[in-house]
Order: structure tokens, then C-alpha cells, then sequence
């Protein structure tokens, strides 16, 4: 359970993308403007896009994946399968405000969750946190937290209208792996991967875990200090 003094919300995968979907609805409804939630999950799933249930392979896909520990679940977001389990940190933000050009805000919800992200990095010692593509990450994307170059964190967002107003809601995701091996992940989302008979592979060296850079972080003080930086970032 989460309570008001919990930095980090340990949920299962599933309750913890519903508690995602619950903030984004809280400010649908006007009930919020601003938003923020860190958790990572007490279990583990391969977590993707619903269309990739239509892939020839998926059921068994699915069935080999959940014979070794990992079910799969599906997100409301694109791209590639991502991994969950208690070595990922989920930050999700939520924020109210108002739409011009969409290309400009899809941009600036990126950035107002990747800039403060990268600043905090560099506040923990790292001195390579920037934002960008990674060649062999999976579900990679522009707006990648990298370090040194290798995805540090993956990143998604989500728009839906406030009721009642013509300002929408923006629910922007960052997933980080903190501890253990980039491989342990990889190797999940490409045994996915060959059995669908998708030929892309991913590569363990194109990621790399926060203890990696910071091997002394203590990790709940840490996170309370990103959480205020994106509340407080314009």
C-alpha cells in the first residue's frame, strides 16, 4: 500500500500501471493538476502493446515467457516489449495544461519529464546524462534518459482531454533500471522476439543499470529528490 510518507509505491506490475491510469484520471476529472508516483513492482512481466497479441507466435510466445517466470501484460503506449520487475523504477507525471502545436508538446512533454531527470543525474555524480536515440536498445525512442550513451531509461507519454476544458492531461512515463544486469532484461525481450519471428534483436551493451554509474545510491533519498525536481520544473 501507499501511504503519505512512502517514496516508492511496491505494487504488483499490474496495479502499478492502474495506479498510472488512476492520476491521469484524477486530472481528466479536474480533480488535480499535478501529479507524481514512483514504483517498482514486487513481481515481474514482459509488458507491450496490445497489437502485438495479432502477431503469428504471440500465444506461444506468451505460454514460454510464462513458464519462466514472466507473463505478459499489456499498456495503453508504443514501441517494443519492456521488462518490469523490482530491479525497474517507474516514475510517472502527470500534469494539466494547455495545447498549442501538438509536434511542440509531444517535445515538451518529453522534455519536462528527461531534463529534470538528467539534471538530477548529474546532481548524483554523473556526469554523461543527456537525452537521445540508442542504437540496439530495445523499445527505443528520441527522448531516452542515456548515460554515456546507453539507455538508462525508457520513456512514454500519453494525452487525453480534461472534462469540461479545452487543456488536456499529459501522462508522461520514464521506466529506469536500477540494479542488476542489462543482459537479465535483454535476453527476456529477445526470446520474445525469436519466437514471434521478429528478426530485431536488442543488445545488452546498448543499456546500463543506475548502480552501474552510481554504486553507492541510496536509492529512496534519491527518488525523493527527482520526485520534487519534475513537481517543481516548469
Amino acid at each position: 500500500m501507499m501511504t503519505s510518507d512512502t517514496v516508492l509505491y511496491r505494487p504488483s506490475v499490474q496495479e502499478g500501471l492502474a495506479a498510472e491510469e488512476a492520476l491521469l484520471e484524477a486530472v481528466c476529472r479536474g480533480e488535480s493538476h499535478l501529479a507524481c508516483l514512483a514504483w517498482s513492482p514486487h513481481d515481474r512481466a514482459l509488458v507491450m502493446p496490445r497489437r502485438h497479441a495479432r502477431l503469428e507466435g504471440f500465444d506461444e510466445a506468451r505460454s514460454r515467457l510464462e513458464g519462466q517466470g514472466w507473463p505478459v501484460l499489456f499498456r495503453a503506449t508504443g514501441g517494443t516489449p519492456v521488462p518490469q520487475g523490482p530491479m525497474v523504477v517507474n516514475l510517472a507525471l502527470v500534469v494539466r495544461c494547455e495545447v498549442r502545436s501538438s509536434a511542440a508538446h509531444l517535445e515538451w512533454g518529453y522534455h519536462r519529464l528527461g531534463d529534470p531527470w538528467c539534471d538530477w543525474l548529474a546532481s548524483l555524480g554523473v556526469a554523461e546524462a543527456d537525452l537521445g536515440e540508442v542504437a540496439g536498445a530495445y523499445c527505443d525512442g528520441r527522448f531516452n534518459v542515456r548515460i554515456a550513451g546507453r539507455k538508462l531509461v525508457g520513456t512514454a507519454q500519453r494525452w487525453r482531454r480534461v472534462k469540461g476544458s479545452r487543456d488536456m492531461a499529459l501522462l508522461v512515463h520514464g521506466a529506469m533500471q536500477v540494479d542488476g544486469e542489462p543482459s537479465m532484461l535483454v535476453e527476456v525481450v529477445n526470446a520474445f522476439q525469436e519466437v514471434v519471428d521478429d528478426p530485431q534483436r536488442f543488445q545488452p551493451d546498448a543499456h546500463i543499470a543506475l548502480r552501474q554509474a552510481v554504486p553507492e545510491l541510496e536509492l529512496e533519498a534519491a527518488l525523493s529528490d527527482l520526485m520534487t525536481r519534475l513537481r517543481s520544473s516548469e
